[in-house]
């Protein structure tokens, strides 16, 4: 079909396409390289199926927003189908009337599929315009220039395909091969082209070459601006996910504290390079911001214009990370200002619906750790916190020696005494010096004392366990701690570690084993539905009233603990369960994480108070959770607001008060 010349600036098209994306790929790729590198290809096997379930199926799409999931899910899967039909395409017009798969059945089925999925690729242009420009809903922002520009280009590939289509069913044997596929098509062009009577050859012949050329001239424009556009998620995703992190959610690398000369990231070459790999692989499509309690609750922080002030300061740091080298700007401050870094309460919300699985919280601690170990540059709340974590071993700076005081009238062994038991009852901080969280634990003693359980606890040995050092960027504090607890921990012999506290459990179970303490820990939660299942505790059920569950972060997303708080509160006195708005893996935070406790929310609405307004609408009279930390936030905001029809109480006071 192409002539010689037609040929020659098709190959120099092709040519120089191919020269400028992939350019631009390996600037890209410069840049990414130039963070630290990290070890994220073991199990490459496993890493690659799931990436390409996830990918081919598009499972992340779906997540919360399933009818803009499934029309993001057409445009991709007629993509693939598209990649069979641009092939054609070249094929048919350089090599004069050869097709790759034959004239057979085969290029039948491929010509019908591509038809069928070109009219709904071009139903869901028509969704995400209305969407986005018309009925726009909150928190979507205004598209940007580049999103119309993705939007025009795939609306002209598929209306460039029916209309090359149509016009081939003017040739009587093509029509008689491949039926009427584009019938409707073919006569939308023949009023346009002559009107109602025959077409003619010679505009025949033009409107093939420059229906051809029109095809393929955007082909080669898309795929140059998708490296230059944040689309490059399109191809920077993938990646993303067969890097994921599959271990800890959310892990904080162990730092090296004797060796290390910088602590976290002063600077963007300090970011891993699946740090950076992220800031590309971003689609912008505003999930994490739709969750996270920080940006609900107005405060500065955004978890998508974070990686947005990254990647952009990235670009903007090209010359100095890749040719001349220099003084780059400290991401602390100079970069992402400070009350964004420390708005966040490490919930994990944002990590949780982000279809890139993108590392948010990371980035956050990097700039933490440096802040803390590098400035002293912290909230001023955080003197106290760290004074009486060094001094007493205790976030409130309490004497130690009356760690164990509030079980003084309780018959608790101590380990020093026992030596050996079955559990070890790791009380934690707000149980040993809070007087709301103390009856949370006095009620979990009743318990495990009429289950006739083998138990102790460690009183005045315990330390606390690092989380809020460890999470407000004090690694120094949370190794000391951390290191005490493992070598009391080790001197006796116990089965399994019971705690009350989400945020003890994450960091005894999944943090201490990178310093040397390996144990097995339970929620709570965990063993009271263990009791009632062997029947060591009968719930009475003669208890009514209406109960909300709120999941803790930590016990939720962090450790995938759902379903045996809601079991154990529907046994518990038969109570009736209502789920909040947020609930299970998009549960709203307390506010209390990431060193949230000991600070205060100076911007915005408290993240508690929002919580509890949820509850509120639930119409129930019981907030049910299952973490000291959230307990205490509740009650707060209870009062504050003044919600006398509302109270809430822990799983364990709950079945305590419902058991026989």
């Amino acid at each position: 079909m192409l002539s010689v010349l037609e040929r020659v600036l098709f190959i120099a098209t092709v040519i120089l396409a191919l020269v400028t994306a992939l350019s631009e790929a390996f600037r890209k790729f410069k840049l990414i390289n130039s963070g630290r590198p990290v070890n994220r290809v073991d199990q490459p096997q496993s890493r690659l199926r799931e990436t390409v379930t996830r990918v081919l199926l598009q499972t992340p799409v779906f997540s919360k927003r399933p009818i803009t999931g499934f029309f993001h899910a057409l445009v991709f899967w007629g993509f693939l189908v598209f990649v069979f039909v641009t092939i054609n395409h070249v094929c048919e017009g350089f090599f004069a009337g050869f097709l790759p798969f034959g004239h057979g059945l085969v290029y039948k089925l491929i010509l019908f599929v591509a038809n069928l999925f070109a009219g709904l690729i071009l139903l869901a242009i028509l969704y995400f315009l209305i969407r986005r420009y018309l009925v726009r809903p909150a928190g979507l922002d205004i598209p940007s220039w580049q999103s119309l520009i993705v939007l025009s280009c795939i609306s002209t590939l598929m209306v460039s395909f029916l209309f090359y289509e149509a016009v081939k069913l003017f040739d009587p044997g093509y029509f008689e091969l491949y039926g009427k596929v584009n019938f409707l098509a073919a006569q939308a062009f023949r009023i346009a082209a002559s009107g109602p009577g025959a077409v003619p050859a010679e505009r025949l012949s033009f409107w093939l070459h420059f229906l051809w050329w029109l095809h393929i001239m955007v082909i080669m424009g898309f795929g140059v601006f998708i490296f230059y556009s944040k689309h490059l998620h399109l191809i920077a995703g993938p990646i993303n996910l067969f890097l994921r992190n599959r271990g800890v959610k959310a892990e904080i690398p162990l730092v090296n504290l004797e060796e290390q000369e910088t602590f976290g990231t002063p600077t963007i070459k300090h970011l891993t390079r699946k740090d950076l790999l992220d800031l590309f692989s971003c689609a912008e499509c505003g999930r994490c911001e739709n969750v996270c309690p920080a940006v609900t609750s107005g405060k500065e922080l955004s978890p998508k214009d974070l990686l947005n002030q990254l990647k952009e300061h990235l670009l903007s740091s090209e010359k100095m990370l890749t040719v001349e080298g220099g003084e780059l700007k400290t991401l602390l401050g100079q970069v992402v200002e400070d009350q964004k870094v420390w708005d966040c309460t490490t919930c994990g919300a944002c990590m949780e619906v982000c279809p890139m699985m993108n590392e948010h919280i990371a980035k956050i601690m990097g700039m933490r750790q440096y802040g803390v170990l590098m400035e002293s540059r912290f909230p001023e709340e955080f003197q106290t916190l760290y004074r009486g974590l060094e001094n007493q071993g205790n976030p409130w700076g309490i004497g130690s020696a009356i760690r164990s005081e509030w079980a003084a009238d309780l018959s608790l062994p101590l380990m020093a005494e026992k030596k050996e038991a079955d559990y070890l009852l790791w009380v934690g901080c707000a149980g040993s010096y809070d007087q709301h969280s103390q009856k949370i634990l006095r009620a979990l003693v009743g318990v495990m004392n009429r289950a006739q359980l083998d138990f102790a606890f460690l009183g005045a040995e315990e330390m606390c366990c690092g989380d809020p050092a460890r999470r407000t960027g004090m690694e120094y504090l949370f190794q000391m701690l951390a290191t005490q607890n493992i070598e009391t921990l080790n001197r006796y012999k116990f089965n399994r570690i019971v705690t009350v506290c989400p945020h003890g459990l994450h960091v005894l179970k999944n943090e201490y084993v990178k310093m040397g303490g390996n144990y097995t820990v339970i929620h709570h939660s965990q063993l009271l539905a263990e009791l009632v299942a062997s029947g060591k505790i009968k719930p009475n059920t003669n208890i009514r009233g209406t109960a909300a569950f709120h999941d803790p972060c930590y016990l939720g997303r962090y450790n995938q603990i759902y379903q045996e708080p809601r079991d154990l509160i529907q046994q518990a006195g038969g109570m009736k369960l209502t789920e909040m708005a947020n609930h299970h893996q998009t549960s709203f935070c307390c506010g209390a994480g990431g060193g949230g406790m000991w600070k205060e929310e100076k911007v915005g609405e408290r993240i508690s108070h929002l919580r509890v307004k949820q509850a509120k609408k639930t119409g129930v009279d019981t907030l049910v959770t299952a973490c000291p930390f959230c307990s205490i936030m509740f009650k707060d905001a209870i009062g504050e607001a003044g919600i006398e029809s509302l109270r809430t109480v822990d799983l364990v006071q709950l079945l305590d008060e419902g058991e026989k």
